[in-house]
Parts: C-alpha cells; sequence; structure tokens
C-alpha cells in the first residue's frame, strides 16, 4: 500500500497543478496575468498561457521520466543497481522532437507579435473621428472611416503627461473612450520610461529623442492602473499610468470641462503676472 501511494503521488501532484493551469476564473491562479480588456492585451495573455503550459509540460515529462528511471533501475539490497546503455537513435529523436518544440513555439511568438501590432478598428460604441486615414509610425491603422483616437505620452521623472487632439492635455491619468482604439505616442523628456497597464497591453518604451507608439480598445468603462516597469531614477516606484475609460458623453464633456479649466488657469496665471 506504501508503494502505491508513493507512485501515485506525482500523478495526483501533476493532476492539482493541471487544475489550477486551467482554473476558469483567472483571479483564482495567483501567478496568472490581469484580465485583458483589450484584444492586443488579449494576445499577450494567450501568449503567455501557451508557454506556461509547454513549461510546465517539459518540466512534468522530465522529471516524471527522471523518476520512472530511478524506481526502475534503483539499487536493491543484495543486487547491484543494472547498467544501462542509451540507444543509439534516442539522441537524434529526443532532438528531433525539441527542435520541433521550439519551431512551434517560434511561430506562436511571430504570430501574436505581428498580430498585437495590427490596429484593430473602434466598435460600435466607439468615438467616431473623421474619415480621413493616418499612419502612425510603424503601426497599422485600420482600414474603414473610423479613425483611431491619437493622444501623446510624454514620460518625464516621475509622472505621465498626454495630450489630447484638440491641445488639451491631463497629467497621470489618461482619458479615453470606451470601444475606441487609441494610437498612443510615446516620448521621453529625459530618461526611458516604460508605459505599462496590464489589462491593455505589454510594456512599451519612451525614449528621448525617439518616438514609439502602442494601441489599444478598451471593451469596459472603468479606471485601469499602470505601473512604472523600468528604473528611471530614485522615483522611479512612484511613477504610475492610469487609464480612466468613460462613455462617449462623458468623454467629449471631460475634453470640453478640461480645457475650460486649463483656460481659466492660464489667465489666472496672466493676471498676477501682470
Amino acid at each position: 500500500m506504501a508503494r502505491l501511494g508513493k507512485s501515485l503521488l506525482p500523478g495526483v501532484a501533476l493532476s492539482a497543478l493541471l487544475v489550477l493551469l486551467l482554473a476558469p476564473a483567472a483571479h483564482a491562479v495567483p501567478f496568472a496575468p490581469e484580465e485583458a480588456r483589450s484584444p492586443n492585451a488579449e494576445d499577450t495573455t494567450t501568449v503567455y498561457w501557451v508557454m506556461l503550459v509547454v513549461a510546465v509540460a517539459i518540466v512534468a515529462v522530465v522529471n516524471l521520466a527522471l523518476i520512472a528511471t530511478v524506481a526502475r533501475f534503483r539499487a536493491r539490497r543484495g543486487r547491484e543497481p543494472a547498467r544501462i546503455h542509451a540507444g543509439r537513435r534516442i539522441q537524434p529523436r529526443a532532438t528531433t522532437l525539441l527542435a520541433l518544440l521550439a519551431a512551434a513555439v517560434f511561430a506562436v511568438g511571430v504570430v501574436s507579435t505581428v498580430r498585437v501590432r495590427d490596429v484593430e478598428p473602434s466598435g460600435p460604441r466607439g468615438l467616431e473621428a473623421a474619415s480621413a486615414r493616418t499612419a502612425q509610425l510603424d503601426l497599422q491603422p485600420p482600414a474603414g472611416e473610423r479613425e483611431p483616437l491619437r493622444i501623446l505620452a510624454s514620460g518625464q521623472q516621475w509622472l505621465w503627461r498626454y495630450e489630447y487632439p484638440n491641445g488639451t492635455f491631463s497629467y497621470y491619468e489618461l482619458v479615453a473612450p470606451v470601444d475606441t482604439t487609441v494610437l498612443l505616442q510615446l516620448d521621453s523628456t529625459d530618461v526611458v520610461h516604460r508605459w505599462w497597464v496590464p489589462e491593455l497591453g505589454g510594456k512599451f518604451d519612451a525614449v528621448p529623442g525617439r518616438s514609439n507608439g502602442t494601441w489599444f480598445r478598451a471593451e469596459r468603462e472603468g479606471v485601469y492602473e499602470g505601473r512604472s516597469a523600468v528604473f528611471s531614477g530614485p522615483g522611479y516606484a512612484t511613477m504610475r499610468a492610469r487609464v480612466r475609460v468613460v462613455s462617449v458623453p462623458e468623454y467629449g464633456a471631460w475634453l470640453e470641462q478640461q480645457s475650460a479649466d486649463i483656460q481659466d488657469a492660464q489667465e489666472a496665471v496672466q493676471e498676477q503676472v501682470q
């Protein structure tokens, strides 16, 4: 009975691990990524799970094979351990299998990278812009009459500044309409910063003197929190990137109010100077 329990232990442990990995609720898995709320973030999450399953499968197969070999050829009392020699065919087979696995992983990485760079159009609830098409860096804007919303994100120690198409700007918090494709142009005024909101996409660098870009399309209204992902000085840990997604009417009202508040502030400063 004891031997039976020991032989079943690896299988039970592997089954428990697979249950955790395949749990339907992402928040039930402690090492799961943030729930994706944008198409490009969904692609990144898919690649994460594929790579994790492949890594766990490799570790499980190698360790189970090692345990089985030790159990079969272990030394017994009054008996010398068996001497075995690997056949010449096993090495080419193992090499071929690993090469195929590496090629499959490479193909998944290439396909996912291309998919992430293909900007999807805004949804039916999104903001409809002018019919002209534009190009954003080396990204490929979607075809059709709905132009993506372009926003400039400037990183500085240790705060993000966002500039909107009408000249309005905000600090720390980016406000965007729901179901609308946002092309985010990234730059920096001092050192390298990294813009990252896990629920909306991957990590992208803002480099001084160089333009970089990413995109997202938030599927739900709400507040999405980001964080610093690269060392940019002693205050980098306090640098945050927040995106507040609102309805299209609320976004329009916010733009008007923000523009009016900035104008009032500028006039107040000018009165003080005079």
